[in-house]
């Protein structure tokens, strides 16, 4: 909601209407800034009059829409660490990184609600921007265009169903809400074990989507090509939960982690874009802000 042609832009929000806040342990909140804490056109009532030929008609006032964008973008789960995490703030270092947010920015602003909208899925090392470009075209969704989505990781989410298990909850009571939101990004794909469980579960959110023509967003640190890892002396081991393991991962495939056949169906679904920013921006402290993903 802009402010009055005759005022100056609030220097907190710059117009927006609302400030987004960063409360470490919980998900980003947004907020009413405090120059509409009291609605100067509706005085809190919701309603303006509006002159409609002879008749004077009540239209609903745009501090309510501003309400309920606030209440979407709320529901999102947006990460602490990324919370001030914007298109405006994203800084890129490499040609990639502009063409990754081109790409993310173009989908947030062309997104149509009433048609079937292709995703993107946005691969890379850690740190280059992966997560900051996921949040941006979420909040763009919901506090600009007023659209619902949400946001998962989705090894959280994983956990999130077996801590369910044993409260007595099945899978699809907490893949439920993921099922109908408009968009939903899915992060850190492919750091999961691989399990058969695994896939399956990922598997069923990722189709059921797909056959009900909603949009799916993804991030992963897994390359389309297999990656060389540095050699490390001494003989190999395969213990799953051994460093040599954990190396050997790293090196594979999105293809192979994830399996053929959500593999393809990712391409059905998306548009694919590298990150390769040349350095890791969670280490960059030039912009002031250490919470680049």
């Amino acid at each position: 909601m802009a402010a009055p042609a005759d005022a100056s832009p609030c220097p907190t929000c710059t117009g927006a209407g609302y400030a987004v806040e960063q409360v470490l342990g919980q998900p980003a909140r947004a907020r009413r800034c405090t120059c509409q804490s009291a609605c100067p056109r509706c005085r809190e009532s919701g309603y303006v009059l509006v002159q409609q030929g002879n008749e004077s008609v009540a239209q609903v006032c745009a501090c309510r829409h501003l309400d309920e964008r606030i209440r979407l973008f709320n529901r999102i789960g947006i990460p602490a660490a990324v919370a001030h995490a914007s298109f405006e703030t994203f800084k890129s270092y490499s040609p990639d990184q502009e063409r990754a947010k081109a790409l993310a920015q173009d989908f947030a602003r062309k997104f149509r609600g009433d048609a079937p909208t292709k995703g993107f899925l946005l691969y890379g090392k850690p740190g280059a921007g992966k997560t900051h470009l996921l949040v941006a075209a979420l909040r763009y969704l919901a506090l600009e265009k007023g659209v619902g989505s949400r946001y998962v990781e989705f090894m959280l989410l994983l956990s999130d169903m077996k801590a369910g298990f044993s409260a007595g909850q099945s899978h699809m009571d907490i893949l439920k809400p993921l099922l109908a939101v408009p968009v939903l990004a899915i992060d850190e794909l492919g750091k999961e074990r691989g399990t058969d469980w695994e896939r399956s579960m990922l598997d069923e959110l990722i189709s059921r989507r797909f056959n009900s023509g909603l949009t799916t967003l993804f991030a992963t640190n897994y390359f389309l090509e297999p990656q060389a890892l540095p050699e490390q002396p001494g003989p190999k081991r395969w213990n799953t939960k051994s460093p040599d393991f954990q190396r050997e991962a790293e090196s594979m495939t999105l293809g192979q982690r994830v399996g053929d056949r959500i593999y393809s169906r990712l391409h059905e679904m998306c548009d694919f874009q590298v990150l390769d920013p040349g350095m890791d921006l969670r280490k960059d402290r030039r912009s002031g802000n250490p919470f680049y993903r």
